[in-house]
């Protein structure tokens, strides 16, 4: 199982990269018809991440690192600082805009997608 989640994480990488891709270059009409569905753009970010999170914890077993007082998922933590650093990137990208609500829900995604990981790898511990 851990090899093909591994793959799977990787797979979905590659997939979220050429989607960030497109839309830094506005290659696709794809994301303007995302844009015209009610809250489509924020449920986006919401699951795209949500997944990436997911994938990324599940491959490294829902490892976590303590952090002051708090321990939290290794794979979220990576995850939090690429969406950080991709949404800030778009402040420098023509065509592109910053928009906190995006990385709201990005955040929401990684958090909530993150904990479902951890309580699967729980489960399967325990088992």
């Amino acid at each position: 199982m851990s090899v093909r989640i591994k793959f799977l994480t990787s797979i979905y990488v590659f997939i979220l990269a050429g989607i960030i891709f497109l839309a830094d270059f506005n290659g696709t009409s794809f994301f303007k018809f995302i844009g015209n569905i009610p809250f489509g753009d924020k449920f986006g970010h919401f699951f795209l991440m949500g997944a990436f999170s997911f994938l990324l914890n599940s491959a490294l077993k829902a490892k976590t690192i303590q952090l002051i007082l708090f321990r939290y998922l290794l794979g979220s933590l990576i995850v939090f600082a690429l969406v950080t650093i991709e949404e800030i990137s778009q402040i420098f990208i023509a065509g592109r805009t910053f928009d906190l609500t995006d990385l709201i829900f990005d955040y929401a995604g990684i958090f909530i997608f993150g904990e479902v990981a951890r309580l699967i790898f729980r489960k399967i511990v325990k088992s």
